[in-house]
């Protein structure tokens, strides 16, 4: 938690507050919508504001942070129109790269591993190899275009994902899905995979948009 986060000594760079910073948010240490003092946090690192300004600002860039000028730096609040505007991105992204790279996702070494992955999270009913596995899977359709520019794109786009991946409470209907997918894949089956891919992502958003008033900044 940032009340208990240690001095570090003067040598941390803006990277490494950038990092940190990045996986508390993610952690749900520091919550939706919680204002990010810059005094405050270079106090607690033991550095100067410079460092701590220049990570918030580059946090807000990839949407984890916003700034709003004259006020400061709030972590992003979560609501209808964020996970909307994320899942529209999501769906662009990665059916675009299925159906265009299908061929080099087939004969990736990586989509049989990934399978082996989705099966034993069925015997292991295992949150976190499903995480794993998920992340897995959503980066190996979009890694396989080979694109920079999508790929760069898409990994930013993962991190406002994964603010609201633990909204998706049926992980266990998810990996299933992810069979689904996984198995037209193989089976050479380009439509049924593009298909079967929309409606898992389509899913997804709906649980997450049903469980998010429950996870709602409490100022």
């Amino acid at each position: 938690m940032m009340n208990m986060r240690k001095k570090i000594g003067i040598s941390l760079v803006r990277t490494e507050v950038y990092d940190l910073l990045k996986e508390e948010i993610l952690r749900g240490e520091i919550k939706f919508g919680q204002r990010l003092n810059i005094r405050k946090l270079s106090k607690e690192f033991g550095i100067s504001p410079t460092p701590v300004r220049d990570a918030l600002l580059a946090l807000a860039a990839i949407g984890l942070v916003r700034c709003v000028p004259r006020v400061g730096f709030f972590v992003t609040e979560l609501n209808e129109n964020y996970i909307n505007e994320t899942t529209e991105s999501q769906i662009m992204v990665e059916t675009f790269c299925l159906e265009k790279y299908f061929d080099e996702i087939k004969n990736s070494p990586d989509i049989l591993k990934i399978y082996d992955e989705a099966k034993e999270v069925v015997n292991t009913k295992s949150r976190k190899l499903f995480d794993d596995s998920d992340q897995n899977l959503h980066m190996l359709i979009v890694r396989s275009s080979s694109n920079k520019t999508i790929i760069d794109f898409y990994e930013k786009l993962w991190d406002k994902m994964d603010l609201v991946r633990h909204l998706n409470k049926r992980y266990l209907d998810s990996n299933k899905e992810h069979l689904l997918i996984i198995e037209s894949i193989l089976r050479n089956e380009k439509k049924n995979a593009v298909e079967s891919l929309l409606k898992h992502i389509e899913n997804v958003k709906n649980e997450t948009l049903k469980n998010l008033e429950s996870s709602k900044v409490t100022e």
